[in-house]
């Protein structure tokens, strides 16, 4: 027990048993008799929480039923019921979850009236990165959503002030609350001694995955024991975004000088072959610490570098060797971000193999991509009442009863040109100028669309209209401009919007409910970490895809080196690293993501495109 006082680190890479370790230091710290309700044991989710507590249970019967265990979230609740009065609160005070917050933001923006302000999903995370980041909402404007301006972001100070007067009023706290308020209950004077005494023994996971937060409510739970064991890999540190700190890690052996650092450097799930380049890679970070893979297992096949002409032999190669397996829940596509997968998922439909999309909907099921092809649909027939009905009530304003006499309008001409020209007609159906100034974008976008091809089309979404919507509805606008970008780079491959919509509409109707449950896995990196599976592709690896565009203007290519690394550590036997070579879209030849040049490797299988197939000479490709 010794060995485990004090500050503790332990580096649990990949594989190696990280939550087995946690499950039997708790385990042994009861069996040497420290009282279970003294070992306080912090993770991520629900579903970690209890598979740690029901196996700590198994291996000390109903003793271990007593450690005080669960989520931040969840431990912070608990504690705010318990010392309510001394929290600032009533008793019996109410927990927003995530929708209840945006419709309390819902109802302040619309009373403050303010015309430069975003709606309340992106107000919801900009305040939640405030307090999780401990940086000003100024700040958060400019890291994260640098495309509003600065009044914005005045504004949106304006606002968190009335959202909490009102949560105060009401007796309300969201989920930010929870961690906010535990963090001032151990600041408060003989409240945060007694909890912190309370406890033995602090118990941490996914330690990397902490936020400032987080880590200052770590500290002072252990500031009178000073027993506080994190386990973690910064190798695996992904979530900067949410404003998990990769520091709280990196700097935890200057923060305790006398910490124990362990590392579980064995792994069980890989082959040599395949940690061998996971090693390689992150050895090019500076910011880390140092540890080193080992397979437990036999040596298997060596990883597949293959690169291609186009995005859509990447697709062809990659269902061919999936339509050769025998167990499909067995296999994985894995990519930075969705848009890169579309000619994967047309693919797969085309020849009935079976999928399911970790993380959100099938890509022409999204909400922003309906939008368009919406859009689109309208050019190819102006008739189409239930597009016109999902466009027009994209205007805030416009309901489903004056999109309704909008499209009766509509329906009395012959075409959509002659349509267009009754825009004044439509616009006096309004008094207020944001609505018709909104309706004359969309209308703009529509008439200079009109006989035009489907990429210009989806230009002239863009700019005259949807563009803003987006910055100004959804925190990821960013991510769901790329995907529109992508639908725009498809459309090149159609001579109409007709021959393109009909094959966008095949794909919306495969639904993977009517397959059985043996099923590829399609995935974003972020979406996979945690799983595992004997054949994993990552596709699309070039500069500006993986490492992800934005990541390289803001200086963030150490944790996109880290992404890859969880992607290719999901891997047991056989991994495939894919990437095409010419954009259709630039008109230009690509070049290799920078992380192949640096895992290259004499040893590993490289499968080269004939020489014919090169677009341009001068490029290495491997």
């Amino acid at each position: 027990m010794r060995e485990g006082e004090g500050p503790c680190l332990v580096l649990s890479g990949p594989g190696s048993g990280k939550t087995k370790t946690l499950v039997h230091r708790a385990a042994y710290l009861i069996e040497k008799g420290v009282s279970p309700s003294r070992i306080i044991l912090i993770t991520f989710t629900k579903k970690a929480a209890r598979e740690m507590l029901s196996r700590i249970k198994v291996l000390t019967g109903k003793e271990g039923e007593k450690v005080y265990g669960g989520t931040f979230h969840h431990i912070g609740n608990l504690y705010l019921r318990r010392y309510a009065n001394e929290a600032g609160l009533a008793p019996r005070f109410t927990i927003l979850d995530e929708e209840d917050s945006k419709n309390l933001l819902s109802i302040i923006l619309k009373e403050k009236g303010e015309k430069n302000l975003p709606k309340a999903p992106v107000v919801q995370k900009i305040i939640s990165l405030s307090i999780n980041s401990q940086k000003k909402i100024e700040e958060v404007v400019e890291n994260f959503f640098p495309y509003l301006d600065k009044d914005t972001a005045e504004n949106v100070s304006g606002v968190y002030e009335l959202y909490r007067k009102r949560k105060e009023e009401g007796n309300l706290v969201d989920y930010d609350d929870l961690l906010l308020k535990w963090k001032e209950l151990l600041l408060y004077p003989g409240v945060g001694e007694k909890i912190s005494s309370d406890f033995l023994y602090i118990l941490v996971d996914e330690y990397q995955d902490t936020n400032v937060l987080q880590d200052e409510i770590v500290e002072m739970l252990g500031r009178t024991n000073k027993n506080i064991l994190v386990v973690g890999d910064d190798a695996q540190s992904i979530y900067s975004f949410r404003a998990a700190d990769i520091g709280n890690i990196l700097r935890f052996p200057k923060k305790y000088p006398d910490a124990k650092i362990f590392k579980l450097e064995d792994n069980y799930r890989s082959v040599p072959e395949i940690l061998q380049m996971a090693n390689r890679l992150i050895e090019n970070n500076t910011e880390k610490l140092e540890k080193k893979l080992r397979s437990s297992l036999s040596s298997g096949k060596e990883p597949v570098i293959r690169s291609f002409s186009t995005a859509y032999e990447q697709a062809r190669y990659i269902a061919d060797i999936i339509e050769r397996k025998s167990e499909l829940s067995e296999t994985a596509v894995l990519f930075r971000a969705h848009y890169q997968s579309i000619e994967l998922e047309v693919e797969l439909v085309k020849r009935n193999i079976p999928y399911v999309l970790r993380g959100g909907p099938r890509f022409f099921e999204k909400f922003h991509v309906k939008d368009l092809l919406a859009f689109l649909k309208i050019l190819s027939n102006h008739r189409d009442e239930t597009s016109w009905q999902r466009i027009l009530t994209r205007i805030e304003g416009v309901g489903e009863v004056y999109a309704g006499k909008i499209v009766e309008r509509i329906y009395q001409c012959e075409n959509l040109e002659s349509a267009m020209s009754r825009e004044e007609e439509v616009f006096s159906l309004f008094a207020k100028e944001d609505i018709k100034k909104e309706l004359q974008g969309m209308f703009t976008a529509f008439r200079e669309s009109i006989g035009k091809t489907a990429p210009k089309a989806v230009d002239n979404f863009m700019n005259n209209f949807y563009e803003k919507y987006l910055h100004y509805t959804f925190e990821d606008a960013r991510e769901r401009k790329n995907d529109l970008k992508r639908v725009k780079e498809l459309a090149e491959n159609y001579e109409s919007i007709e021959d393109m919509l009909a094959e966008f509409s095949l794909s919306e109707d495969y639904r993977d409910e009517e397959r059985g449950s043996d099923k590829v896995t399609l995935s974003s990196v972020h979406q996979a970490k945690g799983l595992e599976w004997e054949t994993v592709f990552i596709i699309s690896l070039k500069d500006g895809y993986f490492p992800h565009g934005k990541a390289l203007e803001e200086g963030l290519v150490e944790e996109e080196r880290r992404l890859f690394y969880v992607a290719i550590t999901r891997c047991k036997r056989e991994l495939f690293l894919t990437y095409p070579v010419y954009d259709f879209k630039e008109k230009e030849s690509l070049l290799p993501s920078r992380f192949l040049r640096e895992i290259k490797d004499e040893d590993y299988l490289v499968e080269e495109l004939p020489e014919d197939d090169v677009e341009e000479e001068g490029w290495e490709y491997f």
